[in-house]
């Protein structure tokens, strides 16, 4: 059984909104959880008056605060500002503080370009959409001497991401120009499965058809989808779908519905959980 953790200051009746993790967080300890979850995230903006204030007049840490405000007017570091929060909490082990500070002087380190594309591949591999399309957009509009093959891995994992959210029509646009921008056959692949699940059997035969240099790309999809279809065969979802077949075929309807209801409620939180972050 791990140790009691003593919490300190008081419960914000006020939270305070964490902009660029997009979470808000109601005492010390959910800040110091974000900081060391999310730390890749944080830049020099994370740091400002309106938290010193939260932490005096919110969470009653008024010495805390005082010294914040004091190592910001000497410039300090946004890792050594991290550093003061955690150390003074104590809720993180010296490891994780570590490890953060480590984190928040690398990100000092990078330029605008490589610290937003860092941060975008970061929001996009823990599933954050929203906040990942906002930092790759930045970087599409900002970004004056974009080449393309950076331009094309933004366009590629854009369409991920529409794919992840079942926006196939969308998704095979990203792929089809990040294909046109970089050539990675990758992209081209991936652009004819989201056309594959955005058309019905008949109408994507016939664009595969009417498309003959797609003819090889559609063949290493459909190997890639049957290696997908094995994988299915054997999980959990595909055992308890046989079970359901099984139970109705013997009229066992209560039993059905229950398992029914199991999947259906499973497949609403995976669904929740991947658009957290609405995508407009």
């Amino acid at each position: 059984m791990s140790k009691p953790i003593l919490c300190i200051g008081t419960y914000a009746k006020t939270p305070f909104h964490i902009e660029k993790v997009g979470k808000n967080v109601y005492c010390i300890e959910e800040l110091c959880y974000i900081l060391v979850n999310n730390a890749f995230l944080l830049d020099e903006d994370s740091f400002g008056d309106d938290l010193f204030d939260w932490i005096e007049h919110e969470c009653s840490l008024e010495r805390l605060s005082d010294e914040l405000r004091s190592m910001a007017m000497k410039k300090c570091s946004i890792a050594s500002l991290a550093g003061t929060i955690l150390d003074y909490v104590g809720y993180n082990s010296k490891k994780e503080v570590d490890r953060t500070e480590e984190i928040l002087r690398a990100n000092a380190g990078m330029d605008v370009y490589r610290k937003k594309m860092a941060r975008a591949d970061f929001l996009l591999k823990n599933g954050r959409y929203s906040l990942a399309f906002k930092e790759y957009e930045f970087l599409l509009k900002n970004t004056d001497e974009l080449d393309k093959k950076a331009k094309a891995k933004i366009e590629h994992n854009e369409g991920v991401m529409y794919a992840r959210l079942f926006l196939f029509e969308r998704a095979a646009d990203m792929f089809l120009k990040a294909y046109k921008d970089g050539g990675d056959k990758e992209s081209l692949i991936q652009y004819l499965g989201a056309m594959r699940m955005s058309l019905s059997d008949k109408e994507y035969v016939s664009f595969v058809a009417d498309n003959e240099e797609l003819y090889e790309i559609s063949l290493v999809l459909e190997g890639k989808v049957n290696e997908l279809e094995e994988l299915f065969g054997s999980s959990k979802t595909n055992l308890s779908v046989g079970t359901m077949a099984v139970y109705k075929a013997e009229g066992k309807m209560n039993e059905y519905y229950d398992v029914v209801g199991n999947i259906t409620q499973q497949l609403k939180t995976e669904y929740r959980d991947l658009v957290k972050d609405k995508v407009g």
